[in-house]
């Protein structure tokens, strides 16, 4: 890496064995450094208030004590928002990932995931500023963060969108919507036609955007 500066890297993971095997991971990439490690959210603000020159991607959990990920998120995306913050965490599911995308973050990464992957989502950050992986597509991404004016939805197509974001199946969606089933469906297939989508947390953005799901 001569002439060329590696890449500053922060961590804040509470599992100490957990985070010194990321660090051990990432300090084998070819263009990346640590530049300090927090064992909580407080520690982590604490750690970048006092230091000279930032860290260009942070690193988070999603459960910690003190400050979880969520709130050291969005203090950080307050305070400093050039940094980069990619979340590495245990927890997969839509909600999760809705949540932190829209509080600022640039990438979602499982902690199962492939060392390759972690490089390829640190690299792809650094450059392209959001990493897509599978468990958060391009699309969803765009839709979080687009403002375009919204397609024309019915009214019980909207009634849908209210139930889609909880933890329903859609067979319960019918019961309380007292429809069929299969109309259920038929408004499930019409919504991700018009707005282009092809997934149930594809449609709960949408819904996040019609203001039927409050994100804190």
């Amino acid at each position: 890496m001569e002439g060329i500066l590696p890449i500053k890297i922060a961590i804040a993971d509470d599992h100490l064995i957990v985070r010194k095997g990321i660090c051990e991971i990432i300090m084998g990439f070819e263009k990346f450094t640590i530049v300090f490690e927090a064992n909580n959210g407080v520690e982590m603000l604490e750690k970048l208030t006092k230091i000279a020159d930032l860290p260009e991607i942070v690193i988070l959990d999603v459960s910690m004590p003190k400050l979880d990920g969520y709130d050291t998120l969005i203090a950080i995306k307050k305070k400093w928002p050039s940094i980069k913050v990619l979340i590495l965490t245990m927890f997969n599911n839509e909600f999760s990932i809705i949540k932190m995308i829209r509080n600022g973050a640039n990438g979602y990464l499982l902690k199962n995931s492939d060392p390759k992957e972690l490089e390829k989502a640190l690299l792809t950050i650094h450059t392209e500023n959001f990493y897509s992986s599978v468990t958060v597509s391009n699309r969803l991404y765009k839709l979080i963060h687009n403002s375009d004016i919204l397609p024309q939805i019915s009214e019980i197509e909207k009634q849908f969108l209210s139930h889609v974001g909880t933890d329903l199946t859609y067979e319960e969606i019918a019961k309380k919507m007292h429809l069929p089933i299969r109309s259920v469906i038929g408004h499930k297939d019409t919504l991700c036609e018009k707005l282009e989508v092809t997934s149930r947390p594809e449609l709960v953005v949408w819904a996040i955007k019609l203001g039927f799901i409050p994100i804190d």
